[in-house]
């Protein structure tokens, strides 16, 4: 197995997870750490989970995942961006924090959305295109699980040197931050 191939793998499939959690870590003031705890457990193993779907899955759904994940990923992103936006501006115009921890719909939701693509990945893997034919699927799942889980806790918890701006425009840059995470993916 190439580590160093995996890792690359799983720091460039970490972005998505990565950039929400940090967006996230803007908004949400209450809760913080179980919400960041649940955040990047959920998004490591959705992360991990997802190239074994793929690996399962090979090439037909390396070929049906590569058509519409980019506009999930971008409806997604663009709900959530823009009901961040949204609740930022409504109201008295005074600093008033909202923002509650995700439950579990909104949870599995950011789960998907930010993992579509290592389904890909592990198609790639079933048929010896990352990895090389030696490579164990555990270890390789596990390595982007894990590696998921550390950069989303980073970014959550760097977001709060922020926090000292105004709540409203933390939440607007949070929800353009995700609106063009998922615009990225389109183009």
């Amino acid at each position: 197995m190439n580590y160093l191939e995996i890792t690359l793998i799983a720091l460039a499939l970490a972005v998505d997870a990565t950039v929400y959690a940090f967006s996230y870590g803007l908004v949400l003031r209450q809760g913080r750490g179980m919400a960041a705890l649940r955040l990047a457990l959920v998004v490591g193993a959705f992360q991990a989970g997802m190239p074994l779907l793929g690996y399962l899955g090979g090439e037909v759904l390396r070929s049906v995942v590569s058509t519409w994940a980019p506009s999930v990923v971008l409806a997604v992103f663009g709900v959530l961006g823009g009901s961040i936006i949204y609740n930022a501006w409504q109201g008295n115009g005074k600093e008033d924090v909202s923002s509650t921890p995700l439950g579990l719909a909104g949870l599995f939701m950011v789960g998907v959305a930010t993992s579509i693509d290592a389904l890909a990945v592990g198609a790639c893997m079933a048929l010896g295109e990352i990895g090389g034919p030696q490579l164990q699927l555990g270890q390789a799942v596990s390595l982007i699980g894990i590696i998921t889980f550390i950069c989303a806790m980073a970014a959550f918890h760097s977001a709060r040197l922020l926090h000292h701006l105004p709540t409203r425009w933390l939440e607007t840059l949070a929800g353009l931050l995700l609106i063009s995470l998922g615009v990225q993916n389109i183009l």
